[in-house]
This record gives C-alpha cells, structure tokens and sequence, in this order.
C-alpha cells in the first residue's frame, strides 16, 4: 500500500476514561467506549480489496495534547496501559458489508486531563526487513478522571457487540453502570 491510498476513519470516538492508578493497574478501566478504527483503501488502486487480507497492517495509539498537534512529553509506559497496538481485522461490518477495522478494547490512561489518542497505521514490508508509515487520525478531545468524577463505564455500542459477536475481544456492558457515590446528599439537605 502506499500513503495516497489509505484513510482511517475513527468509527468510535473516545468519550472518558478513568485514570489509572500506579499500582492499581489491575483495576483499571478501558477507554470508553472502546476506540473502533477503520481503513479505507481507495477502491481504483485495490479493486477487489486485498488488503482485507494484509496480515502487515497494525495501528498504534500514542497519548496527544487535547489542544495541540503533538503528544504529551511522557513516554508510553508513564501515560499509557493496556493493548497499545491493534491488527487489521476484517469484519462484517453494522451494513453486513466487509471491513478493515483496528479495535482498541484494552487502553487505560494513567494521567489525568483532557486528551486525543492519536492512531498510526504501519505496514511492515517483508521484502526489506522495514516498517513504513502510511497515515494517521487523530480522536477528539475526551477526559480522564479521577474516581470521585466518574460517571461510570456507558452500555456497550451497536457497533461493539456486533463485532464481539464476531470473535474481536471487548468487555461488553447491558447496561449504563454508575458508581455510587459515597459524599451524595439527599436534595433536601443541600444548603444554597
């Protein structure tokens, strides 16, 4: 593939995150909800969309300013955890048509803030042992939490369970959970 050819587009933008406490890792909470990602190729430069088939493709996702073009002065290990890098998938897609999709079910944030996750998509090129940079997208700005200001984790997308049910790995929720609050008042009791 070569860069001219390719777009991503965000299908599921992030909306919250809680933040990952060090030493908590276990009890981390993914993205919500789940960042979907899908690769168009241009349709006169691969017809019968072979790249469907490309076992090279990968996107990764790096930690962005919510409000400039470049990332966090962090390295990964100090802002991110979790599954950072996603295969292509092809998958059915919501109109029952094949897709290209990179899913990203496991990325937890360990810094608190408004922030993008930005996506980069790679080919790796057997013949020359290299890796080649072909284009990237960026989410909109979302924030990450602390306990005491999460809303809790949203139930699950159409577009989530539809590709659950075809075998891609996402914790999937019925249901809208909030978390109960320790310091809420009854209304009553709330002095103006």
């Amino acid at each position: 593939l070569r860069a001219s050819q390719c777009l991503l587009v965000i299908r599921q933008q992030p909306r919250e995150a809680l933040v990952t406490v060090k030493g908590k890792e276990k009890f981390r909470k993914p993205v919500d909800p789940p960042p979907i990602l899908q690769l168009k190729v241009l349709q006169e430069s691969d017809p019968h969309q072979q790249f469907l088939q490309n076992p090279y493709l990968f996107v990764s996702v790096s930690l962005w300013k919510h409000d400039k073009d470049e990332p966090i002065e962090s390295t990964p290990n100090d802002s991110l955890a979790g599954t950072l890098v996603s295969s292509l998938h092809r998958l059915k897609d919501v109109d029952n048509k094949d897709g290209g999709f990179f899913v990203f079910g496991d990325i937890s944030i360990k810094v608190q803030g408004p922030y993008r996750l930005h996506f980069s998509l790679y080919e790796f090129q057997s013949e020359w042992d290299q890796i080649q940079h072909l284009c990237s997208k960026t989410s909109e700005k979302f924030n990450v939490v602390l306990p005491k200001d999460f809303k809790g984790l949203e139930e699950s997308t159409y577009l989530s369970r539809a590709f659950s049910d075809q075998g891609v790995r996402l914790r999937l929720r019925k249901e809208a959970r909030g978390m109960n609050n320790k310091r809420s008042f009854p209304e009553e009791s709330v002095v103006p």
